[in-house]
């Protein structure tokens, strides 16, 4: 059986480092904030200073290609951090935007604050968030290589059963490097 990234979970950063104190504390020292849909929660080419934890809602990560359309290279679901995370603590500039892609409901922390915080619980927190963050981008880069687009879809929805149906179409084809077309008959020969 192939060994895929998606087969725990689609951002399998949750799946590595125990985020459960992390949690309790965006939720109880956050800012409660809600976002509209198409509302940037953070801006290609800006310095990351917060982190959100979703409540509701969903979230794409755009990178801009060379003629200016999105291209999406992830999400964040309900039960999720949204942050340009590795870029934010290091205060460099973010190569994604972040878009709700619906009415989004969040936690919203200072990411400084947070890192601090989080520094506290684990004096090893940033190795292991960076750890476990570059995992999930390798084994997301093998997964186009090794996977069919048809194959990363299953693997997606076995992810993300409860969603499938609320992404838009356009979106996870850019995600899975296929038009919305390809898309469509990958789901009708399900």
């Amino acid at each position: 059986m192939i060994q895929s990234l998606m087969s725990g979970s689609f951002n399998l950063y949750k799946d590595i480092v125990d985020l459960g104190p992390l949690v309790e504390l965006i939720e109880a020292e956050g800012k409660h904030v809600f976002y509209e849909k198409n509302e940037y929660l953070l801006c290609q080419g800006e310095v990351e200073k917060h982190i959100s934890l979703l409540k509701s809602g969903y979230c794409r990560y755009v990178r801009l290609k060379s003629d200016g359309e999105e291209a999406v290279v992830g999400f964040a679901m309900a039960g999720e951090f949204v942050t340009d995370f590795n870029n934010g603590v290091r205060h460099l500039p973010s190569i994604v935007s972040m878009i709700a892609s619906t009415r989004v409901e969040a936690y919203r922390l200072p990411l400084d604050y947070f890192v601090n915080k989080a520094k506290e619980i684990d004096r090893e927190f940033l190795y292991h968030a960076s750890e476990a963050l570059f995992r999930m981008v390798y084994m997301r880069m093998t997964d186009l290589y090794a996977l069919t687009p048809a194959e990363r879809y299953s693997e997606f929805v076995k992810a993300y059963p409860d969603v499938i149906s609320t992404i838009k179409t356009w979106e996870l084809a850019s995600y899975l490097r296929i038009t919305p077309q390809h898309l469509i008959r990958i789901k009708k020969s399900r």
